[in-house]
């Protein structure tokens, strides 16, 4: 193989959010402004450093934003999610990992509007996303596929082999490229797969959402793939630094593949984009 294509985020990102901040343009001058409102624990590192991108992203796209700390007590939590629920003005929430001990989580997201759901992990919104008629999609799945399109290959009965099967992520990849009229065949790999490398040398494209640095390695992957990295992982370096680091063991598998995501700067910002695309469909919704 030659170089690979180099599947950058950053121009995907831009065109999303530029298309958000019209419509949200246009929904403003209607009387029906977007705006997300966060839920997060501020002494989280990871929570707070997302929440500032948000912020920032949604900013951009001329979308308010605000946030809250969690309280001590679930029953608090739950709440102050129901007075968001019913605040005309907030047209999106989110709730931030990790949450303090003592709150339960999937119970708290299941109370959120999933009208305001705009992260695509109500019961009610991954239903319809198992149904094929997707409203709200995790932003993170709907991101990896939005990386599939960047890199011009055509998936429409190509085989697209998924390493994870997280309900948000991996699981939520299969069942969007599933909707499609002309769809991919469709291959979902998790920790108790035996033999994964047999699976993934089949992959036109090649999804790696595992929560494991560098767990897909050279050998894995078939000549011309096209390979999505979804992975976030902080890895201590020997200088006691650390580094964000993808699923996907770069250096071995870019040579052997025809386009690929690097980490930092493929799927993630494309994620932010689409979280604020969402919020804006909210708000259309809600309209």
């Amino acid at each position: 193989m030659g170089e690979p294509v180099l599947l950058k985020g950053a121009p995907v990102a831009k065109r999303i959010r530029e298309a958000a901040a019209a419509e949200a343009v246009e929904l403003k001058g209607k009387g029906r402004q977007p705006h997300l409102s966060v839920i997060l624990d501020p002494s989280a590192p990871d929570a707070r450093m997302y929440a500032d991108s948000q912020r920032k992203a949604c900013e951009a796209a001329g979308v308010k934003f605000s946030e809250h700390s969690y309280p001590a007590a679930h029953d608090a939590l739950i709440d102050l999610i129901d007075r968001l629920n019913v605040d005309r003005g907030i047209t999106g929430l989110f709730l931030h990992t990790p949450a303090p001990a003592g709150i339960r989580l999937e119970e708290a997201r299941a109370r959120m509007d999933p009208e305001r759901d705009v992260e695509g992990i109500h019961p009610a919104n991954l239903g319809a996303l198992v149904l094929g008629v997707p409203v709200a999609v995790p932003c993170t799945a709907e991101a990896a596929v939005e990386m599939m399109r960047e890199s011009g290959v055509p998936y429409a009965g190509a085989r697209a082999v998924i390493v994870g099967r997280s309900p948000t992520v991996g699981r939520a990849v299969a069942l969007l490229l599933l909707a499609e009229k002309k769809s991919a065949t469709v291959t979902v790999c998790h920790s108790a797969t035996v033999d994964i490398a047999s699976e993934t040398l089949k992959a036109d494209f090649l999804i790696v959402a595992m929560g494991k640095p560098g767990f897909v390695r050279g050998a894995m992957v078939r000549e011309g793939a096209v390979v999505i990295d979804v992975g976030t992982n902080m890895v201590r370096q020997a200088d006691g630094t650390e580094k964000l680091t993808g699923d996907v063991a770069f250096a071995e598998v870019a040579p052997k593949a025809r386009a690929i995501t690097p980490v930092p700067g493929g799927v993630g910002p494309v994620t932010t984009a689409c979280l604020v695309r969402n919020v804006v469909r909210c708000a259309r919704r809600g309209a």
